[in-house]
Parts: C-alpha cells; sequence; structure tokens
C-alpha cells in the first residue's frame, strides 16, 4: 500500500509539473513576438512525449509492485505446502514438481530484480533529471529501494524453501540407503534362516531315517524245501540245522516290514516251526479259521537277538 501511495502521488506530481510547464512556455509566447508557430509545436511534441515516458514508467513500477506482492503471496503458498508436507510419503515425482516450482519463483525474483535495475538505471540517467524534478525522482527512488529490499527477502525466503526441500530430500535418500540396507540383511538372514530349516529339514529326515532304518525287520514263511533253496536254512543227515549261515542268502525272498507296526504274521499254515531266536513271553501263537498267527506282544523284546524272523511251514 505504501509503494502504490508513493506511485500515485509521484504520477501526480508528474502531470502538475507537465502541466506548469506547458503554461509557462504558452506565457512566454504571448509576452514575445519573437516565438513562431513551429517552435509551439515542438515544445507540444515535448511535453506529449515526457508525460508518455512518465506514463510508461509509472506503469512499469505498478506493474513491479503488483508481481512483487504476487511473488510474496505465492512464497507463502509455498512455505505452507513444505511445512505441511511429509516428504517420505511423496513420490519422487511430486517432490520434483515442488523443487521446479520453488526454481521457476527464484528466477521470477531475479527477473523482477534486473527489471527494478534497468528502471534505476533510467531515473538516474540524465534524461530522467530534465523530466522529473528532483523530489519526484527521490519518491520513486524511494519505491525501486523498498521494492529492491522485498525481492531481497523473498530471495531469503525462496533460499531457505530450497535448503529445506534439499535437507528432506537428503533425508529421505538417506533414509532409503538404509531401507535398501536393511533388505540386504534382511535378504541375507532370511537366506540363512532358510539354510537353517533346510539344514534341519535334513538333519530330521536323516533322524528319521536312522530310526527307519533301526525299526527294519525282516520275515521269511516257507517250507523246508523254499527256505532251503533260497539258502535260508541248511541241512543235512545227521546235521544239525542252520540258520542263515550261507553267505548267498536269498535276501529278495524276506518281506522287509518295520518293527512298530508289525504285530501280527498269518502263517497260513497249521503246523510251523521257528527257526529264529525270539524270546518267550514276547510273542503268542493263536489261531483262525485253521490256520496259525504269530502276534508280536513286545516288538523290541521280540526282535533283540535278530532282526529276521524265519519260519518253516509244512
Amino acid at each position: 500500500m505504501k509503494c502504490y501511495r508513493i506511485l500515485s502521488i509521484a504520477f501526480v506530481a508528474l502531470v502538475c509539473l507537465a502541466v506548469i510547464s506547458c503554461r509557462d512556455k504558452n506565457k512566454e509566447g504571448n509576452e514575445s513576438d519573437m516565438l513562431t508557430d513551429t517552435s509551439i509545436s515542438d515544445d507540444s511534441m515535448l511535453l506529449r512525449d515526457s508525460l508518455e515516458m512518465a506514463r510508461d514508467y509509472m506503469n512499469s513500477l505498478s506493474t513491479l509492485v503488483n508481481e512483487v506482492s504476487d511473488g510474496l503471496n505465492e512464497i507463502k503458498r509455498m512455505e505452507q505446502i513444505v511445512s505441511t508436507t511429509n516428504f517420505n510419503q511423496e513420490t519422487a515425482d511430486k517432490r520434483e514438481q515442488m523443487r521446479n516450482d520453488i526454481l521457476l519463483i527464484k528466477n521470477s525474483i531475479q527477473e523482477r530484480m534486473n527489471r527494478l535495475a534497468q528502471l534505476e538505471e533510467k531515473l538516474t540517467s540524465a534524461e530522467a533529471n530534465n523530466t522529473y524534478n528532483e523530489n519526484d525522482r527521490k519518491s520513486m527512488l524511494q519505491t525501486i529501494a523498498n521494492l529492491k529490499q522485498q525481492l531481497a527477502d523473498q530471495q531469503v525466503m525462496i533460499d531457505n524453501l530450497t535448503a529445506k526441500l534439499d535437507a528432506a530430500n537428503a533425508q529421505i535418500k538417506d533414509l532409503s540407503g538404509r531401507v535398501d540396507s536393511l533388505k540386504v540383511v534382511n535378504a541375507n538372514v532370511n537366506a540363512e534362516k532358510s539354510n537353517l530349516q533346510q539344514e534341519n529339514q535334513r538333519i530330521n529326515e536323516e533322524r528319521k531315517r536312522a530310526v527307519d532304518e533301526q525299526n527294519v525287520c525282516y520275515y521269511a514263511v516257507g517250507s523246508k524245501k523254499e527256505l532251503k533253496n533260497h539258502k535260508i536254512i541248511e541241512t543235512g543227515f545227521l546235521r544239525k540245522t542252520k540258520v542263515m549261515q550261507n553267505s548267498n542268502i536269498m535276501h529278495s525272498y524276506f518281506t522287509k516290514a518295520d518293527k512298530r507296526t508289525l504285530n501280527e504274521i498269518n502263517l497260513h499254515s497249521k503246523k510251523f516251526k521257528i527257526w529264529t531266536t525270539h524270546p518267550e513271553g514276547s510273542y503268542s501263537i493263536s489261531e483262525a479259521n485253521g490256520v496259525k498267527i504269530i502276534r508280536i506282544i513286545n516288538p523290541t523284546l521280540f526282535w533283540q537277538y535278530s532282526n529276521y524272523l524265519v519260519v518253516q511251514v509244512d
């Protein structure tokens, strides 16, 4: 408002000065018969040019006053945005747009400073000395000085905004770097965890396999002839029967089973003989539908001497 008041007073003073100058020139013309119509015309053109130059100058200053005011409003708007924005939640494109907006304001401030410098240079020129009186020139120079100070203040404000945005971007970059590092660490931890899980699974599988192997048992049920043919028993005249003494035993004849789940063996015969050693009380013999069935009562005790069961049936 102060700039507007100074500009208005200066312009009115310029117009009054031009009118008085015109009257003085007309008065001198009436008092002297030596002036011609040509000299009057030249004076009128000079007055018109002076008024036009003053009007242009005042318009330029008025435009700059408005632009400086608009620039301040724009800076305050950007300050509000920067102060309320959570940069961590904004996209890179949004932050880049804010940087471009601030840069645009910064360039506008510099352009207005340049225009003020040009107006100041014109106002201090020899031509301006002939156009404006000293008081008017001082008033307009003061207006220019005020505008320059406002622009300088705006420059500081926009530099602060730029610094805040740069600091926010630096912090985001640092946080992004930390996040990336944590991702790498997390990936390594997950990989190590996966390796440990795989190792634990392998150990458990090996343990299970070992336990399964410890509980493997084999049984063969067949006639005397079948058992002899498969080298499981060896007999001879007046010779004691040998059980599983031949290295050429045909293991494929045996049925593979699990001690933990093998509870009974159907012999499909009424007569039988167990050739392998199994403690009494670890099993019992029952009969169903006229055939014998071996029922294992205590697996641990039953298989303590051997993992093989050989039964001859006839």
